[in-house]
């Protein structure tokens, strides 16, 4: 049908055929697959040269309370995006599936049941802050991440897994965390959105920020911010720096936790 209407008042003439072996071709369509022809292979190769847009139009955040402490890692996303164009209120769906204290087995009922409810473009998974490097947890894990990951490509959509941060009174567990993720990462081809990293970065960067709340494992207002900055800069593939989003922080350090957001996901996927 959106081809109707295109003939135009060619379509009544009457044009004497053309006869090539056994088949009948009127003068107008000869001319036609000629030009076809000779121009088709210009423009298929001018086709390869573009890669179709990858930026996710809906993302499901599957995880625990690192997703939805501060009222959710989702909400600040929107956000940024709206700080860089209002419409995407309407044309992007951001949701999340947390289960408080979850392990990444502990969705599994609850992730069929969201990839039958409707087509999604990115599914964030999101485990136990210790899981990754527990020697008594990793492998289940591995198994779970494996089992997501491979239903929701089956289902057309595309698994990221969240690599989570240390916590405030033991910084040098990124030393394991970094490593553990990204071989994670490497093993099932799946991208890594290095959270982790960027808390490592902020807190060596700006004086005082806090990026924990007094618990030291949970996110403060900042780091909740820090890590939706984070997924901006690694799904969407740009700088939030600009963004005139801070989350009611001072706007110094929300703009400084913007930039390292982009520079630790840019450095990260920079890697060999």
């Amino acid at each position: 049908k959106e081809l109707e209407g295109l003939a135009g008042p060619a379509g009544n003439r009457r044009y004497k055929p053309v006869w090539c072996g056994s088949i009948m071709i009127r003068l107008p369509a000869l001319l036609c697959l000629l030009v076809l022809c000779l121009f088709a292979p210009v423009h298929l190769e001018a086709q390869g040269d573009t890669e179709p847009s990858s930026a996710p139009d809906s993302i499901l955040f599957v995880g625990n309370s690192f997703t939805f402490y501060n009222n959710a890692i989702y909400t600040h996303l929107r956000k940024l995006l709206m700080a860089e164009d209002p419409s995407t209120r309407q044309s992007i769906l951001l949701k999340s599936m947390t289960i408080s204290g979850a392990v990444l087995a502990d969705h599994r009922g609850g992730l069929k049941q969201m990839l039958d409810l409707r087509p999604w473009h990115t599914i964030v998974l999101q485990g136990h802050s210790l899981e990754a490097v527990d020697p008594e947890r990793v492998d289940g894990f591995t198994k779970t991440l494996a089992d997501f990951s491979g239903l929701i490509e089956n289902r057309g959509a595309r698994p990221v897994l969240f690599m989570t941060w240390a916590y405030a009174d033991r910084p040098e567990m990124i030393n394991s965390l970094d490593p553990a993720f990204s071989s994670l990462g490497k093993q099932m081809n799946i991208k890594v959105i290095p959270v982790g990293l960027a808390f490592a970065q902020a807190l060596q960067e700006i004086p005082g920020v806090e990026l924990h709340v007094a618990d030291k494992v949970h996110p403060s207002l900042a780091g909740t911010f820090l890590a939706a900055s984070v997924f901006y800069s690694a799904l969407y593939g740009k700088s939030p720096e600009h963004l005139e989003y801070d989350a009611g922080l001072d706007a110094a350090t929300a703009r400084q936790l913007r930039q390292i957001a982009w520079t630790s996901t840019r450095d990260y996927n920079s890697r060999p």
